[in-house]
């Protein structure tokens, strides 16, 4: 059976029609530069730590109605991607999930006879792969979820580390939109309130678990949002971490960009460092004593866009990459196998299937003569893990890069016996970029071994007479180089430990912007239906603010439908703002003001925040 996961709209503002960039409110907000002529210079900084790689860093999802999950082409699959993290039931399906049966309730979803908890643990473990669990919230019991924590620890040895608390529970229709199945009460405070019963229970079974609640995403729907008519008096993040901080293990984050084209898609990744500052600073502030030592995890991700393209496994690449240097202990791609929705022509005049798996389901969906590759066809996706897997191995310590363009994105590893790995990214879409090597702490010997993905090859293929210092990257690809050397110039600065120290490593990185904003609203007609507003916005910082971009989300159903000053740009509640010509700097000290006309319907309550360039801005 297939079920279409992604499909399910995601409210998140992007940048539409001719500009090439797709961006999530409130993350780090830039464009692809213009490349500068000649070669992209790359430099290694061995000395510079970003953390270690965590060993369930590399997450695929599976899931019961997976009618391929125990193909026997999938171990070898899994493990040949350096897979080491996987995540069962199944995203929404965990909700209504009993693992003791096999079943789903009340006829949601499907639960395949041969995909049950202990099928799922043999192909675990002959990939070698953690588990991520996801314990069912929506329709189960504490006392279900810790007999399953006792079956699979106690009973059968299993060693299962790592259990989610449920899916997407804010999607139960506790602010509006409703894709999630619960049967308990709504409302931040109410889920609060249940997993507090749920971790006590489960800790109880065994006390060496590690238990994750449910977040919403910086910047995305419903982030912000108090639900008053559930009982809630703060947003989602708040009330689950005041009253659950002190008991949780980690927290679970999803994350699917919307993008319009290729290019804004491969910035998607910009977003992710910001994404992971504010999570952690909400961490910090609402966790107490324990929030030093909760972790991240962001358990669903996907491109989101032309998903078997070749920009998906650059994206894939680029993805996992950054949330990992900045602290997140685990990332599980969504799916292994998915089937296909809409089958287009993507902007090269490449077939995509719509589907967000890593490997084909072999679907009899078909457009005209054109039908999904056979059962368990390796998309790019596939192969962009393939490469992260490759590359940054368990264990091996992230060190710091700079690339001279955006146009090439570049990340290395040091492993233990002191040889390094480089991965290269490019984004161009039809130019082969020269690129030089330099580094830091380490003087390379020889390449000992390279592999490339590129979309004129679409798989990961090995390379041959590649040297240290230099080479050129085919369009769309990513190129793994591991060199022998010697080590130089001092030791690594910093080695935090992704588990122990992601807050460290989390206020280590820059933010988005160094800006300092305040934010005027001032209504300037409202007429029952509709209203008109005026938005000042004064740089308060040191420094002018060039390509500004404005993100907020309305608490109700306000859509714009005029605007001056500005280009307004809206997904569902969240809307992001850019500048027109005349208005595209703001220096220091002075304001700009946009406005805009939109209609609404019931209250017209106003937005309870303002991002400019990622930052909050005060009102």
């Amino acid at each position: 059976m297939k079920l279409s996961r992604i499909s399910r709209p995601r409210f998140v503002a992007v940048v539409t029609g001719p500009i090439a960039i797709a961006l999530a409110v409130g993350g780090i907000l830039a464009a692809e530069s213009a490349k500068a002529t000649g070669t992209i210079s790359v430099a290694v900084n061995t000395a510079s730590g970003l953390g270690t790689v965590p060993s369930s860093a590399i997450g695929v999802n599976t899931a019961v109605f997976d009618g391929h999950l125990n193909d026997s082409s999938v171990t070898t699959a899994l493990s040949n991607a350096g897979v080491d993290a996987l995540r069962y039931p199944g995203g929404s399906t965990s909700d209504v999930y009993n693992w003791q049966t096999n079943t789903v309730v009340d006829g949601q979803s499907y639960a395949n006879s041969s995909d049950d908890f202990d099928d799922f643990m043999g192909i675990a473990n002959k990939v070698g792969a953690s588990p991520v669990i996801t314990t069912n919230y929506g329709s189960g019991t504490a006392a279900e979820a810790a007999a399953w924590v006792k079956y699979a620890n106690v009973t059968k040895n299993y060693g299962i580390k790592y259990w989610e608390l449920g899916n997407e529970i804010y999607g139960d229709g506790t602010y509006g939109a409703s894709w999630e199945y619960n049967t308990k009460s709504k409302g931040a405070t109410a889920y609060a309130d249940n997993i507090a019963d749920y971790i006590t229970q489960m800790k109880a079974a065994d006390s060496n678990i590690k238990v994750g609640a449910v977040l919403t995403t910086y910047g995305n729907w419903p982030d912000g949002l108090v639900a008053t008519k559930y009982g809630d008096t703060a947003d989602w993040n708040q009330t689950v971490l005041q009253k659950d901080g002190a008991n949780i293990d980690f927290v679970i984050l999803h994350y699917y960009p919307n993008s319009t084209t290729e290019a804004g898609m491969l910035t998607q990744y910009q977003n992710i460092a910001n994404i992971v500052k504010q999570t952690r600073a909400e961490i910090d502030e609402y966790a107490g004593s324990n929030a030093a030592n909760i972790q991240i995890m962001v358990t669903e991700t996907n491109s989101g866009f032309e998903y078997d393209s070749a920009p998906a496994a650059l994206y894939a690449a680029d993805t996992y990459m950054t949330y990992l240097e900045n602290g997140v202990a685990n990332v599980d791609w969504w799916d292994l196998h998915n089937g296909a929705s809409t089958i287009s022509t993507d902007a090269d005049g490449v077939t995509d299937y719509g589907d967000g798996a890593v490997l084909s389901s072999g679907s009899s969906s078909c457009t005209g003569s054109t039908c999904e590759p056979a059962v368990d066809t390796a998309f790019p996706s596939y192969y962009g893990l393939q490469a992260v897997g490759d590359f940054a191995t368990s264990g091996a310590e992230m060190v710091s890069t700079t690339s001279s363009d955006s146009t090439v994105t570049a990340y290395a590893v040091k492993q233990s016996n002191g040889a390094v790995n480089v991965m290269l990214v490019n984004h161009s879409s039809s130019v082969s970029e020269p690129v030089s090597l330099a580094y830091s702490g380490f003087t390379p010997s020889s390449v000992t071994s390279a592999e490339q993905f590129s979309e004129a090859t679409k798989k990961l293929t090995t390379l041959s007479g590649v040297n240290t210092t230099g080479l050129t990257l085919p369009a769309y690809s990513i190129t793994v180089l591991k060199e022998a050397g010697t080590s130089g110039g001092g030791t690594a600065t910093s080695t935090p430990s992704a588990s122990a120290s992601a807050s460290a490593s989390a206020s280590a990185t820059p933010t988005p912007s160094s800006t300092a904003c305040a934010v005027t609203a001032t209504k300037t007609d409202d007429w029952g239906n509709g209203f008109t507003e005026n938005l000042t916005i004064k740089n308060t910082g040191s420094k002018a603010v060039s390509n500004w971009k404005l993100g907020f989300v309305f608490p109700g159903n306000q859509k714009i439908t005029y605007g001056w000053s500005a280009t307004y740009h809206q997904n569902g509640i969240a809307v992001l703002a850019h500048p027109v010509s005349y208005d595209g700097t703001i220096t220091a000290g002075t304001s700009v003001t946009i406005g805009y006309t939109a209609s609404y319907s019931g209250s017209n309550t106003a937005p309870t925040w303002y991002a400019l360039n990622g930052v909050h801005c005060s009102l």
